[in-house]
């Protein structure tokens, strides 16, 4: 019972001393919470700045990565572009061997059959698929 009666004592004249100055006990837990607040602000600041470098390096990546792709899609544009170019002039090529054999061969059937008209067209027509009308 001494010692609840102490207790009592104790927190009236505390409490007695805090409504007079109030304004130190105030400070106190200002500066506490200030303190408290100020010490994870730098955590927050350190995990904000390995954000922002996170960010930067996968920025770059992929930058990186994009310029790679577009090098490699230049690279087959220009292969592309080369073997498109040999075609055609493998094809302009082949025509004119074309064109010219075609010609021997018109002028063979032209020369065997110079006297018959009506079976030259009928060669002429059958060699090139070409459909024959007789009129």
């Amino acid at each position: 019972m001494v010692t609840w009666l102490a207790i009592k004592t104790f927190l009236k004249k505390v409490w007695t001393w805090l409504k007079h100055n109030w304004k130190a006990p105030l400070v106190i837990l200002a500066v506490l919470f200030t303190w408290l607040v100020l010490r994870r602000r730098g955590e927050a600041e350190k995990i904000i700045e390995i954000r922002e470098e996170s960010y930067k390096a996968q920025i770059d990546a992929i930058n990186k990565i994009h310029e790679e792709e577009i090098a490699e899609r230049n690279k087959i544009i220009k292969k592309y572009t080369i073997i498109l170019d040999k075609i055609e002039k493998q094809y302009e090529k082949e025509k004119s061997e074309l064109n010219k054999k075609k010609r021997k061969e018109v002028k063979e059937i032209v020369e065997m059959y110079h006297d018959k008209p009506d079976e030259l067209a009928k060669k002429i027509a059958e060699r090139f698929n070409i459909e024959y009308v007789e009129g």
